[in-house]
């Protein structure tokens, strides 16, 4: 991959550029965003006028076709400005780039025609909603939970499993049609207004339902193999690398700011020893991710799946990228002192970096996984399935 470069390499490049001068309004709104528990509206209108929702909707529609090391850097930069923005916009650009590269001609002309496009949150990948077959589509009911971005969507992703035959799809419903429920009061990620919602006989058409596999993607190319969890993966890593960076920054300028005759914490040398070495852990992941993420595109651009031991690494990566923003928030409650307790964006880094830390595909037990699929020590046809491992059963005697 030395010297590849990606047909949206220019795009995102000049989305880079856009983020970094819209960055200013980010931070300032910050503590206004997370008030309110979702956007501002000045954030709202210019993360929209930014074009970063368009990251990884297919080209053909308009979109930059995101390569996955492109999606690291963009999801990286803006959750270093703002670290529910970040969550929020991942989720949000994740999901409408499903929509559009899953859905039918008809639908995509209807949503995508002439330069538009909708912005779509919700659950693609969790299928709690139950879905009656009907002439021309699905009556659909169900109740979802955790949607970030909800505030700002235009439709919402509804995750269902047929009735009778256990089908798994993915119906795309406008966010009127549906009952949002305001049950976001977390610790952290304030601002990403990640609310439930649910569906009571909802009509949805055929045209408006797709399912997730290998198989279903109808168009765009820079992704296409990734299933749903890896890149969920991907972004979680994008996600914490900004947020431990923006982190140890907050320490840096706090530091810069004591007199070191004064004996804080933050101008001491044990301080400045533990800063070094997390410092080192987030510059050592980026590499990591970096090699890992370089390795599967090659991959992915000659048609071929991804190896057991690439997808291996990159849930092994990203579990170590969250460990580490998380280890770096302990470090600010170690030494930053009164300081994480006031008001600012030191704690508010400090309490999203626990909250996205929750995220299953970045779990302890995932890691554990990984450490099993590494060792060589599980049977012949184990492989991924979502989130876990699928192990063969024993061959009966």
């Amino acid at each position: 991959m030395s010297g590849h470069t990606h047909p949206g390499a220019a795009d995102v490049d000049a989305l880079l550029a856009r983020l970094a001068a819209i960055g200013p309004l980010l931070r300032e709104e910050a503590p206004e965003s997370e008030r309110l528990r979702r956007p501002t509206p000045a954030v709202q209108d210019a993360l929209r006028d930014s074009g970063v929702f368009r990251l990884m909707i297919p080209a053909e529609l308009g979109g930059m076709d995101a390569s996955p090391l492109q999606i690291l850097r963009v999801t990286e930069e803006l959750s270093h400005a703002d670290a529910s923005l970040g969550w929020l916009v991942r989720a949000v650009a994740s999901e409408t780039a499903t929509a559009a590269a899953h859905l039918g001609d008809e639908a995509v002309a209807e949503l995508f025609g002439e330069g538009r496009h909708p912005l779509v949150a919700g659950q693609s990948t969790s299928y709690t909603g139950h879905a009656v077959r009907e002439p021309g589509g699905y009556r659909v009911t169900g109740t979802w939970q955790f949607a970030p971005g909800v505030s700002m969507a235009t439709h919402l992703h509804l995750g269902v499993t047929v009735e009778g035959t256990g089908e798994r799809l993915v119906c795309l419903a406008p966010r009127a049609a549906l009952r949002i429920s305001d049950t976001w009061d977390m610790l952290g990620l304030r601002a990403t207004a990640s609310l439930d919602y649910r569906a009571e006989e909802l009509r949805v058409a055929d045209k408006h339902v797709f399912a997730i596999g290998p198989h279903d993607v109808r168009r765009g190319s820079a992704t296409r193999g990734l299933s749903p969890a890896l890149m969920a993966g991907l972004q979680q890593a994008a996600w914490s690398q900004g947020v431990g960076r923006r982190m140890l920054d907050e320490l840096r300028d706090l530091t810069r700011h004591r007199d070191p005759a004064g004996g804080s914490p933050v101008t001491s040398d044990e301080f400045f020893a533990e800063y070094a070495r997390h410092y080192s852990h987030v510059r050592g992941t980026l590499a990591l991710l970096r090699e890992t993420w370089q390795e599967n595109e090659a991959t992915l651009a000659t048609g071929r799946p991804l190896t057991d031991e690439q997808e291996t690494m990159s849930r092994l990566a990203c579990g170590l990228a969250t460990r580490t923003a998380l280890e770096i928030g302990q470090l600010v409650h170690r030494f930053a002192g009164a300081q994480v307790m006031r008001d600012g964006a030191l704690q508010r880094f400090f309490r999203d970096s626990h909250a996205g830390s929750q995220h299953r595909g970045s779990s302890h037990i995932v890691t554990q996984k990984c450490g099993r699929m590494l060792s060589g020590t599980l049977p012949t046809g184990s492989h991924w399935g979502f989130f876990d491992l699928v192990i063969p059963e024993p061959a009966a005697a």
